[in-house]
């Protein structure tokens, strides 16, 4: 996967003011319709979850979803290992998480139809529960009439209050051959539930958030002051019906002022406030460092957190098609194993794992046969796209843990019991937030949509 194309849009200053950070702004008008359209069905589980992504397709036979008995060529390079969840085996390349197995759910029956196991299309499906459809089916941009993104819709559903977003991604968008990769955004739900985006490297002695400092010169004074002229210039009640995107721009003025004013949102990002040993634990990379950010995201209150495995170039993430075994046992397993271990250990710890959910997704999975080609894309020692069946995690947020719930055959090829789509996966999300996953939204243009069909 390319590095982040630096000609693709990025958050400055008065975009931040003027849209990305009002992704989780509410009026008191939507919030009435909100209620009207769509009250949740039961209690929440969870305030919060934290997603994290595998793009390019985590190989569940070498994870989570082992098979000693099979051949070599099936079986792959690596010995299982026993967890702290009898019964609950892991490959030997997962040491922390195995520690961690009494609190973690393996769905390990998930998958949809092969024809969109690809890149861009799982991740649309994955991320949103929602089928492509058509055309969708192939690589596409984002589109504004696509289904919102699982963090989107929370942001929608579940607003926060004024000085914290709802909906933050770290450390970088998806990017697919140097392209958007869809399935990430707000879609019809519109900008204003569009993730504030933590660009950058947080394992850099010099991260920073700079969408969040004010300039020297801004004193609270100066500020108080251009908060005011703009009230007065704003538009007033009298005159013609103002347009959608007009009348949110006072509750978006509001978020952007409500952020620069307030130091929580600030000390949530700020990494120096986390003692050495901390950062240590989840890793001086810039995965581990962006997980430790989610977490102090979770404890400011942030409702939805997506962690992108990053865009770091060089094959190094999760497309085994060659060379799979060494890139996983060096490259991918140990930095996902230290953070995303830290992180579960991290919120049992201090009384938060009870109340968030973290949610390990993935593309797809990859073959049972080491070497099958896809495309002429195989090689030595990888396994390429298999999306009929795979694994995912899940933790925290109340569910019973040191489980597998559902199961593969015996090659892990397809589900053997219990399958599930990405739409029932979206579904069990959304309940646990206490949202109703058949729930019916409008768009910009009034037109209704369901949120979820799991």
């Amino acid at each position: 996967m390319p590095a982040f194309d630096s000609r693709l849009p990025s958050v400055g200053r008065r975009r931040f003011l003027g849209g990305a950070l009002a992704a989780s702004a509410l009026a008191l008008a939507d919030l009435r319709r909100l209620r009207a359209e769509a009250p949740a069905r039961e209690p929440a589980r969870a305030d919060a979850c934290v997603l994290i992504f595998l793009n390019g397709g985590m190989s569940h036979l070498d994870t989570f979803d082992p098979k000693p008995d099979q051949p070599p060529e099936i079986r792959g390079e690596f010995a299982t290992a026993r967890t702290s969840a009898p019964g609950l085996l892991m490959t030997e390349h997962l040491p922390r998480l195995a520690r961690q197995a009494h609190r973690l759910t393996v769905l390990r029956s998930i998958g949809f139809e092969g024809r969109l196991g690809n890149h861009s299309p799982a991740c649309y499906h994955m991320l949103t529960g929602v089928e492509p459809q058509g055309d969708d089916a192939v690589l596409a941009p984002p589109r504004p009439t696509d289904p919102p993104t699982l963090g989107s819709a929370a942001a929608r559903m579940r607003p926060t209050p004024a000085a914290v977003p709802a909906f933050v991604m770290v450390p970088d968008v998806l990017i697919e051959n140097a392209h958007l990769t869809p399935g990430q955004f707000a879609g019809w739900l519109g900008g204003r539930y569009e993730a504030f985006r933590l660009q950058g490297d947080p394992s850099r002695p010099d991260f920073s958030v700079p969408t969040l400092a004010r300039s020297p010169d801004m004193a609270d004074g100066r500020l108080a002051g251009r908060r005011d002229l703009l009230d007065k210039l704003g538009p007033g009640q009298a005159g013609p019906p103002r347009a959608p995107a007009e009348r949110d721009l006072g509750a978006y003025h509001e978020r952007a002022f409500d952020l620069l004013t307030g130091a929580r949102t600030r000390r949530a990002f700020d990494l120096s406030a986390e003692p050495d040993r901390a950062r240590d634990r989840y890793g001086r990379d810039k995965f581990g460092q962006s997980v430790l950010l989610a977490r102090r995201a979770v404890e400011a209150g942030v409702r939805f957190v997506n962690v992108h495995w990053p865009n770091v170039g060089g094959g190094a993430n999760w497309d085994t098609h060659a060379n799979g075994f060494h890139r996983l046992k060096s490259q991918l397993l140990p930095l996902f194993d230290r953070a995303v271990s830290a992180l579960i250990e991290d919120l049992a710890d201090r009384g938060l794992l009870d109340r968030t959910l973290v949610l390990v997704l993935t593309e797809f999975g990859r073959a049972p046969q080491i070497g099958r080609t896809f495309q002429n894309s195989g090689g030595p020692g990888g396994r390429d796209h298999w999306s009929s069946c795979f694994s995912v995690v899940l933790a925290g947020a109340g569910l019973p843990g040191g489980r597998a719930y559902g199961s593969s055959d015996a090659k892990g090829a397809y589900p053997a019991d219990r399958p599930a789509t990405p739409a029932d996966l979206a579904a069990t999300v959304y309940r646990l937030l206490g949202i109703d996953p058949a729930a019916t939204l409008h768009d910009a243009e009034g037109r209704a949509h369901r949120l979820c069909h799991g």
